[in-house]
């Protein structure tokens, strides 16, 4: 195993910390100090730095960093792990899933006093990828969120997620968000994880047809807040999707939950090698969760990394329509939309289909196959293969098609909406929308009714 030295810039985040500018030791396996009361490193010391609060507060850490020889799409280099410390505790794990991209990671370390804390950064070679054999960090900035700051409930109850034991190369969490509720006696917060696949659940090609990707995207954690900030109810979603008490434990106002499926849902017991801690500074607008992934495309990457290293026996390696298997993402046109059904009992479904300019064929998202149709209410986002390298301007129409219920045979979907229709460019970043509509077209399979079961937008020339 081979180890190098790191070099770390230190910038001030605000004017509430100061850092020390002294040089880190070099990464050798004699620097590695006695392990701490309450830690438990198994690696090797990357970096140990003192800082200096001038706040109580919650605390954020972000590092950027990289791991030479590793790339998240190869089998066995996937990714390093680094651990995160501040004063001999073990805060949290960062997977460096960019591989040997330079990027900015952000972890919670918790809640800490004003003062001077120690915060040392372990690379931990059990956790890693067997042929991740270094890390390097070229930065690392912190912020103090203090009592009075507007996102300090937010950071201060965001829950703790231990990952599954696979959870350094599948399935990994890479983003939290946070949604807020008001009414005149409380506040709701539930928090949502971005993970980079789902290992189990939805299968693939229902994944892209139904969702527009391959993430596994969950709420994980709500919790009540009285008019004093006092938690009046706390609630996860557990294994079989229902909504439950949490009764775990707390790292001070932190729940700690685990990942115990492989489609990702939680309980409020157990751990596992690997401690997530998410910041979710950022909250969703009223559009579909997916618009997570938009403002920070690098998950389509990572996306599309691990579904070329997991699944090479069902990835099409030449990208066909004509087959349900699932191909390069950028084969894909990804359509946002808003339907309503007439009832709460509809139970109506729909598929997109697209036209090509020249063509008579309509591309459908679901291939004339019920588990690939849309149930629709609200926002959603759904997914049409086309053929390889098809580019914006070949596009002629998109035709919303509903199919009747089984449960509800004549109900009617009510669209009013497509926010925006795109497709990935060759660094997997979402294209200049190509389509928006608004208005209010119903659509019923029902043909004793007056409304039709489809309707088309036509893309501009």
């Amino acid at each position: 195993m081979r180890f190098t030295s790191i070099t770390l810039l230190v910038f001030w985040a605000c004017s509430l910390i100061a850092c020390s500018t002294s040089t880190p030791a070099p990464l050798t396996p004699t620097s590695v100090p006695p392990t701490p009361t309450g830690a438990s490193p198994s690696g090797v010391l990357a970096l140990e730095k003192e800082i200096t609060l001038s706040t109580d507060g919650e605390v954020a850490l972000s590092l950027r960093a990289s791991a030479p020889g590793t790339a998240w799409n190869r089998l066995g280099a996937e990714a390093a792990t680094i651990s995160i410390h501040v004063d001999g505790a073990y805060k949290s794990d960062v997977v460096l899933f960019r591989g040997e991209t330079s990027f900015t990671y952000e972890t919670l370390v918790g809640n800490l006093n004003a003062g001077k804390h120690r915060v040392a950064l372990y690379f931990e070679p059990t956790k890693s990828a067997p042929q991740a054999e270094e890390v390097r960090v070229d930065e690392i900035t912190t912020r103090v969120y203090a009592r009075i700051d507007p996102l300090y409930q937010v950071m201060a109850h965001a829950p703790i997620l231990y990952g599954r034991d696979e959870s350094r190369s599948s399935d990994t969490p890479l983003w939290m968000y946070h949604e807020i509720t008001r009414d005149a006696t409380a506040t709701t917060m539930q928090y949502t994880i971005i993970f980079s696949n789902e290992d189990g659940g939805t299968v693939p090609d229902a994944l892209m047809a139904r969702w527009g990707r391959l993430t596994d995207i969950e709420w994980v954690y709500r919790v009540v807040l009285n008019a004093q900030g006092e938690v009046t109810r706390d609630e996860y979603q557990d294994k079989d999707h229902n909504t439950a008490i949490f009764r775990g434990r707390k790292d001070g106002q932190h729940p700690v939950l685990k990942d115990v499926t492989r489609n990702n849902l939680f309980a409020d017991t157990g751990t596992s090698p690997y401690r997530f801690a998410l910041v979710p500074t950022e909250t969703l607008p009223d559009v579909a969760r997916e618009e997570m992934m938009d403002q920070h495309p690098w998950t389509y990457r990572v996306m599309a990394e691990e579904w070329e290293r997991e699944k090479q026996a069902l990835t099409e390696r030449t990208g066909d329509p004509d087959t349900r298997a699932v191909s390069d993402p950028r084969n894909y046109l990804y359509v946002e939309f808003r339907s309503n059904p007439a009832s709460p009992s509809c139970d109506a479904k729909l598929a997109l289909q697209v036209k090509l300019r020249g063509g008579e064929r309509w591309y459908s998202s679901d291939h004339a196959t019920d588990s690939l149709q849309i149930q629709s209410q609200g926002w959603r986002r759904g997914t049409i293969e086309l053929p390889p390298g098809t580019t914006g301007n070949q596009i002629e129409a998109l035709r919303f098609f509903v199919y009747p219920g089984k449960n509800s045979p004549n109900c009617a979907l009510t669209f009013t909406d497509v926010r925006k229709a795109f497709l990935l460019n060759q660094d997997y970043v979402p294209g200049q929308s190509l389509l928006t509509w608004r208005g209010q077209q119903v659509l019923d399979a029902d043909d004793t009714t007056p409304a039709p079961a489809n309707f088309v937008l036509p893309f501009a020339n």
